[in-house]
């Protein structure tokens, strides 16, 4: 009974100092001198293979129901390639990424 309990208090203390240490560091501000510049697109966006690839595979699933895993494949390359190219180039003109 009485480890139990050193057990349940020691826990919850080390939670509560974990916690009081997150919320700690989320609320400093940044220095003043800081400059905040936006990431490159790669981080930002996935590459348009990647969404070519992605699409590929969905494509392939949904051809595969309905009786043409290639075509279905074939498509979802295409539309999953410039859809991720479309997406890229909106973040890069709205100022996300550079």
């Amino acid at each position: 009974m009485r480890r139990s309990l050193v057990l349940l208090l020691s826990a919850a203390t080390l939670i509560f100092l974990s916690i009081s240490v997150i919320a700690r560091a989320q609320s400093n501000p940044p220095p003043p001198n800081y400059k905040s510049s936006p990431p490159p697109c790669q981080a930002v966006t996935p590459s348009p293979v990647r969404g070519a690839a992605r699409g590929a595979a969905g494509g392939a699933l949904i051809g595969a129901i309905s009786g043409n895993a290639g075509r279905g494949a074939a498509i979802g390359a295409a539309f999953g390639g410039v859809r991720s190219a479309v997406r890229r180039g909106s973040a890069r003109s709205a100022g996300a990424c550079y």
